[in-house]
C-alpha cells in the first residue's frame, strides 16, 4: 500500500518555522495527532508541559541542535525532543536552526525506538522523508530560504507491512 502525504507549515517564529507532516488520509497533521493522543488530564501532563516548554524555546532561539536527542542513524537527521528524561518522545527532522519538521511520537516504554511498533513506524517515515528532502534539495525541487521549504512538498511510501 502506497502512504500519500504533505509537509505543511503550520507554526511561525521569528527563530524557526515548525512544519508537520500531514497523512492524506487524516484530518489533523502529525503533531496535532500526537498531542490529541494526551489530552489534559492524562497521567502525560508533566512530560507534555515539558514538550510544549520546549518547542516554546525553540520558537524564540531557533532549532538548535543541543535541544535534539539524535535517534536515528548519523546524518538521516531524526531527532526527539526533550533530550531529558522522559517518557514521551515527539519526534522530527531538523533541518536547520530555523527549519523543523514534525512527525508523530509516543510513549517510549521499551529501551529503544525499534523494539516499539509505533514507535518504529513514526520514525522510519521520518528517516524516509528526510531522504526523500535532502535528495530533492541535492537536486534542485526543493530548496530552502531562511525558514520556508520551497517546492513540491508531497510525498509518497510504500508501507512496509
Amino acid at each position: 500500500m502506497t502512504l500519500r502525504y504533505s509537509i505543511e507549515l503550520i507554526e511561525e517564529h521569528d527563530a524557526v518555522n515548525f512544519y508537520s507532516i500531514h497523512l492524506s488520509e487524516e484530518e489533523l497533521s502529525e503533531l496535532e495527532r500526537f498531542f490529541e493522543k494526551f489530552p489534559e488530564g492524562s497521567p502525560f501532563d508533566e512530560d507534555v508541559d515539558t514538550i510544549i516548554a520546549w518547542l516554546d524555546k525553540i520558537g524564540e532561539t531557533g532549532a538548535l541542535e543541543r535541544y535534539f536527542r539524535y535517534e536515528g542513524k548519523y546524518g538521516d537527521g531524526v531527532s526527539a525532543i526533550p533530550i531529558e528524561t522522559s517518557n514521551l518522545r515527539l519526534y522530527c527532522i531538523r533541518l536547520s536552526d530555523r527549519i523543523l519538521i514534525f512527525g508523530n511520537g509516543g510513549v517510549k516504554n521499551c529501551a529503544a525506538w525499534q523494539d516499539s511498533d509505533t514507535l518504529a513506524e513514526y520514525v522510519e517515515m521520518l528517516v524516509d522523508t528526510s531522504r526523500f528532502i535532502t535528495s530533492c534539495l541535492a537536486n534542485g525541487t526543493l530548496y530552502m530560504v531562511d525558514k520556508e521549504i520551497i517546492g513540491n512538498l508531497n510525498f509518497s511510501r510504500d508501507e512496509k507491512k
